[in-house]
């Protein structure tokens, strides 16, 4: 029995737009790379020194320079391990309770 894929645009598609499997082909070619991250952009002011930038690294190089972090890359805080807070067993059944409470 045939398979058929629905090709409404290709030459050998029926009335239906339907071609047979072997010889619909790939829905989408591409001859170009799928996934690429440029270092340009489109120009941006750059507020710690009132220059506009045009590529990512220069702009992160100005960012750096002028003592800033940008939002998002700030690895250290995030690998520091954050420090338990020491409940005794009254105030660990008080917070058990407040939490039961509030979900109520």
């Amino acid at each position: 029995m045939a398979r058929y894929v629905y090709r409404p645009s290709h030459p050998m598609a029926d009335e239906f737009g339907m071609v047979e499997y072997q010889f619909a082909g790939p829905k989408h070619v591409s001859d170009e790379a799928t996934h690429v991250i440029s270092d340009t952009m489109e120009p941006t002011r750059h507020m710690a020194d009132g220059n506009y930038y045009t590529s990512k690294s220069e702009f992160r190089k100005a960012t750096r320079a002028a003592g800033c972090v940008e939002v998002g890359n700030e690895t250290a805080t995030l690998m520091k391990p954050r420090k338990p807070i020491e409940l005794s067993r009254a105030e660990r059944r008080d917070a058990l309770r407040k939490a039961i409470s509030q979900l109520r």
